[in-house]
C-alpha cells in the first residue's frame, strides 16, 4: 500500500494524478468511470478546485480503487 500525504488541495490533486497515472488511465477515462467531467478532473489535479465537492472526490477515488485516509497528526507518539 502506498501512502501519499496531502494537506492542501494541490497536494491532493497531485496524489490523484499519481494514482491515475499508475492505473494507466487518461483524464477522460477516469472522468467517465467516475461520472464527472474531464474538466473537473483537470481542476482537481491542478489543485484549482476551491470548495471541492467531497462526494465527487470520493467517486473519483472509488473509480481509481483508492481511498482517502484522515490521520490525526497530533496523535503520534513523541520521539526522543
Amino acid at each position: 500500500m502506498t501512502v501519499i500525504p496531502a494537506r492542501t488541495l494541490p497536494q491532493l490533486g497531485l496524489a490523484v494524478r499519481r494514482v491515475r497515472d499508475r492505473r494507466g488511465l487518461s483524464q477522460a477515462e477516469l472522468a467517465a468511470r467516475a461520472g464527472v467531467s474531464r474538466q473537473w478532473v483537470i481542476a482537481v489535479e491542478q489543485g484549482r478546485t476551491n470548495g471541492l465537492e467531497v462526494g465527487l472526490l470520493m467517486r473519483v477515488l472509488d473509480a481509481l480503487d483508492a481511498s482517502l485516509t484522515v490521520r490525526d497528526d497530533l496523535d503520534e507518539e513523541p520521539r526522543g
